[in-house]
């Protein structure tokens, strides 16, 4: 009797206010989502965002506390994120129910959506996987691991009580589950009151993914990126809090490692395997006994705000291809060759495929797409007038910039802390430099010449100004990975490449 395929699962959480909806306005992770085969062995699971509808009034009330007498309206309810629990438990309870013996798990999200996926996968790192029929102890294992995540500092009385809760309820209640194999993310931000403070564990997912706006410049739009020190790719067996504090290691196996880290050209024009069903993935790498702390991570800044990497703008009648475009080819191919299972028409029509053997021109289209999305595509600045907002929002935005609303700031050695003041003023994010910046970002600087992001081409000290100075051009950057691939050349800043 031939051995079954272990099941497949994919979830996608995407962003505040984004859902179901097929008016043109589709975020990049609903177009996941319906480029996925659907079988027996592949599951896909989809949650709308948090929230109905984000505005600047409902962020606003994040300054609120949770306990005054607004905290059960609904907008201070999708602004505090007191729905934040649902939203991850829904994809839990999912897990719960279809998730076998050394099943994969894949996830994506989508702004407060890629935080929800993020928290879900440490969720399970640390809490493990309830079996199916336990539902009534979701509540336990919920406190368990948020009283943990609350718990910030290591060595403290609360942080030791706590692990030890969450390693009893664990070890009583809980089964062994595999690593999350990838897990995607599109601009991370996080505006859930409860776990603002607490951003120092990682996931421990097999292969990470993260697309980061260089342009968004909105307060409460803060990424939470992946590496808050001073490396920002390839992490491997560098997470010592992570691993330290994991109560109860999967079990041991061999790991698939998929072939992406090290670009040559056959992975590149390595043939693509299509299986009955008309699905399309990219070959593995051969699996290799490996140390399980081995970790494949890839932190990419693109062009635009923070709906131009996600998506979900009305593509206007002059734009052939959106500037959301790039991130999502280049998150499909890196899912791809993690082994999720995409329909190969599908992706064809969303011209995410660059070889079909039913359409010779399908090379054609799917380089000028990226060509179109990295060049011309639009981008959009919410408090920018002329950038694609409506003015009302723009001002209602720019007021935001004036309150005293706590974020994440960049400092100067890279490293990240809370602050209150200075107030944000509409200053652009902080990147470290050192980053690894996408194509696009690059052919965006040679073919526009009004685009020259100050905190990209300058740095860290250039994340207020206005204008470039003309002595820095378009700054000085050499190839990291991936050259003449479109979609996954990568760059750094001169002289970086030793911290990589």
């Amino acid at each position: 009797m031939s051995q079954s395929k272990p099941i497949q699962i994919v979830l996608c959480f995407d962003g505040t206010g984004n859902t179901f909806r097929a008016d043109g306005t589709e975020t990049n992770i609903l177009k996941i989502c319906r480029m996925l085969q659907r079988t027996d062995e592949q599951l896909v699971y989809y949650q709308p965002g948090i929230g109905t509808e984000i505005t600047p009034g409902s962020l606003a009330a994040t300054t609120l506390k949770k306990g005054s007498h607004l905290g059960k309206s609904k907008t201070i309810s999708q602004a505090l994120g007191e729905s934040f629990d649902q939203h991850v438990l829904g994809g839990y309870r999912f897990l719960m129910r279809h998730y076998r013996t050394d099943g994969n798990i894949y996830i994506f999200g989508f702004s407060r959506g890629a935080y929800t996926a993020r928290f879900l996968a440490e969720m399970l790192d640390y809490a493990g996987l309830l079996g199916p029929d336990n539902e009534e102890m979701i509540p336990f294992i919920w406190e368990a691991f948020s009283q943990w995540k609350l718990t910030r500092y290591e060595g403290t009385s609360k942080r030791k009580s706590a692990t030890e809760f969450l390693k009893n309820c664990r070890e009583t209640l809980c089964r062994p589950v595999s690593r999350v194999k990838f897990l995607g993310l599109f601009d991370t931000v996080n505006s859930i009151a409860d776990f603002e403070i607490n951003n120092d564990t990682m996931p421990t997912a097999r292969v990470i993914r993260h697309a980061v706006s260089i342009d968004e410049r909105r307060v409460k739009f803060q990424p939470v990126l992946l590496d808050t020190g001073t490396k920002t790719q390839k992490r491997i067996g560098s997470q010592s809090t992570t691993y330290k504090e994991r109560l109860d290691p999967v079990k041991t196996e061999p790991l698939v490692v998929p072939g992406v880290p090290q670009c040559v050209d056959e992975s590149h024009d390595a043939d693509i395997e299509k299986n009955e069903a008309s699905s399309v993935r990219l070959p593995e790498e051969k699996k290799k006994g490996l140390d399980d702390e081995e970790q494949d991570l890839q932190e990419i800044w693109f062009p635009g705000g923070h709906a131009d990497i996600g998506g979900g703008f009305q593509r206007e009648a002059n734009e052939e291809s959106q500037l959301s475009h790039v991130p999502l080819v280049w998150m499909v191919q890196e899912a791809q060759r993690a082994g999720i299972e995409f329909d190969q028409e599908k992706l064809y029509r969303n011209k995410c495929l660059e070889k079909w053997e039913q359409d010779p021109s399908a090379s054609t289209h799917f380089h000028e797409a990226i060509r179109q999305s990295s060049t011309e595509g639009l981008l959009h600045d919410r408090i920018d007038f002329g950038e694609g907002v409506s003015p009302i929002s723009v001002l209602a935005w720019r007021i935001m910039e004036y309150l005293p609303i706590r974020r994440s700031d960049v400092q100067p050695d890279g490293t990240w802390k809370l602050v209150h003041w200075p107030l944000h003023l509409g200053r652009a994010r902080g990147i470290p430099s050192n980053a690894v910046i996408h194509g696009s970002a690059i052919r965006r600087l040679q073919s526009n010449s009004e685009y020259r992001p100050a905190n990209m081409i300058i740095g860290g000290c250039g994340r207020s100004a206005k204008e470039v100075p003309a002595e820095y051009g378009i700054g000085q950057w050499e190839i990291h990975c991936c050259e003449g691939d479109p979609a996954r050349e990568t760059y750094i800043r001169k002289g970086c490449k030793e911290h990589h």
